[in-house]
């Protein structure tokens, strides 16, 4: 795991942003255990919708079964859910690649 969380750093100083492992663990967590809350307030029977930061985004990577693979990954710098191509995060090469694969509108 502490792999995944260099990569994902690396790949924020990559657009600019000074984010260590550590961060962006602690930030993944805290964005996880948001959307599981507000997900287990939306099971709940009559009660109002809830949402939270990012919950459609989430819910494309985390809302599957635990044993699946995601079939969508998020760019939040490009503002979009792509299909998963199980590549390493920052990869530089496929960039202009990943830009026709966006099916949601930049916001």
């Amino acid at each position: 795991n502490a792999k995944i969380f260099e990569k994902i750093s690396k790949g924020m100083k990559d657009r600019g942003y000074n984010r260590n492992p550590q961060q962006c663990r602690v930030k993944i967590k805290e964005l996880r255990e948001g959307y599981q809350k507000t997900k287990q307030e939306n099971s709940r029977s009559g009660s109002e919708p809830q949402t939270c930061c990012f919950y459609d985004e989430l819910h494309a990577i985390l809302g599957g079964a635990p044993t699946t693979t995601p079939p969508l990954y998020v760019d939040s710098c490009k503002g979009g859910v792509s299909h998963n191509r199980d590549e390493d995060f920052g990869d530089e090469e496929d960039e202009e690649e990943e830009e026709d694969e966006t099916i949601l509108p930049d916001s």
